[in-house]
């Protein structure tokens, strides 16, 4: 005759030991969980929070990792923006020197005018003086090229 288990299925005459209902009813109470983490070892179960623990600081880690990237192409882009205004800043250093170079010559030109201005005025008082008679004054001449 073949025996049954629980379920009333047929099993095998291989099995030494039947399963009971009584043994299922504890399990069920139990529940799935508490009856895992009974049969598991302390050190695993330690091993398993310090693997979470440490892909929560490898997400964290990475995410910081990836801010600062962008924080260094941020940089990058500001030293390129620097090296072409440092550039500018060259040619306009020298274009006021340049400009400087062409105010000293204007002053040296106006100062060499006040000087020839001087003794033509010097001659001309020599030149009416031994006469007695006022010359007509001669008209003042500008210097090609200078409009002032």
């Amino acid at each position: 005759m073949p025996i049954l288990n629980e379920n009333k299925k047929s099993t095998s005459q291989d099995d030494e030991f039947p399963l009971l209902l009584d043994n299922q009813d504890i399990l069920k109470s139990e529940g799935k969980i508490r009856s895992i983490m009974r049969n598991l070892p302390i050190g695993l179960i330690i091993s398993f929070v310090l693997i979470v623990i440490l892909g929560i600081m490898v997400f964290s880690l990475g995410a910081k990792v990836s801010s600062l990237s962008a924080d260094l192409a941020k940089i990058e882009g500001l030293k390129t923006q620097l090296s072409s205004i440092e550039s500018r800043l060259e040619d306009v250093d020298r274009e006021r020197g340049r400009i400087r170079s062409d105010l000293a010559q204007m002053k040296g030109d106006i100062e060499t005018l006040k000087i020839q201005k001087e003794k033509a005025a010097a001659q001309s008082q020599k030149q009416q003086q031994p006469n007695g008679k006022k010359k007509p004054a001669a008209r003042k001449t500008k210097p090609a090229g200078r409009n002032q």
